[in-house]
């Protein structure tokens, strides 16, 4: 067996298809280059519109920066106190204060309104008792716990609603301590 076959000197690359994958790969560059320059003029472009902005937000904040007048500042803070004043009555624990107040009031007693005074902390209790060891429980109680402080009676009196029922009305004032919500 002859062999008289060169390998080396024959070239065994498919020119053509190698020069259109490259020129494919050209294209591609190619588009991406356009792409990207037009996104870096559209973005310079937005710079140059966010930089005049700019100035004339800056130019509003310098001619409005003099100063604000006293009155129109006091003006503010009593807006400010008052909204603080309804976050406050609203912040309230209303159903942990009845609770400790129905555990404090005894069977036969009824109170008909209550008057907190939240800066203070005091609390003025109104009702009515049946008889008068019914209101002396109520101010024992309210003293034995440890919710309410400083109790004082501010007057009693007796009421009669009909022949047959009677009791006394009364007014109390006391320190609540609602931070033991």
């Amino acid at each position: 067996m002859r062999f008289t076959l060169n390998l080396a000197t024959r070239t065994y690359i498919n020119s053509r298809q190698v020069n259109l994958q490259l020129g494919g790969v050209g294209i591609v560059l190619l588009a991406l280059l356009v792409w990207n320059t037009s996104v870096v003029l559209s973005n310079s472009a937005r710079q140059k519109e966010l930089e005049s902005d700019l100035a004339v937000v800056e130019a509003r904040v310098k001619a409005s920066a003099k100063g604000v007048s006293d009155k129109e500042y006091q003006a503010l803070l009593g807006r400010i106190k008052g909204v603080n004043g309804i976050i406050q009555r609203k912040s309230f624990n209303w159903l942990g204060f009845l609770t400790w107040l129905e555990a404090v009031v005894p069977d036969g007693v009824m109170v008909t309104s209550l008057e907190p005074s939240l800066k203070e902390g005091k609390l003025t209790i109104n009702g009515v008792a049946r008889n008068f060891q019914l209101m002396r429980k109520l101010l024992e109680n309210l003293e034995d716990s440890k919710f309410f402080t400083d109790i004082y009676l501010l007057s009693q009196t007796e009421v009669k609603v009909d022949e047959t029922q009677k009791g006394i009305s009364f007014s109390v004032s006391c320190k609540a301590d609602v931070t033991k919500l």
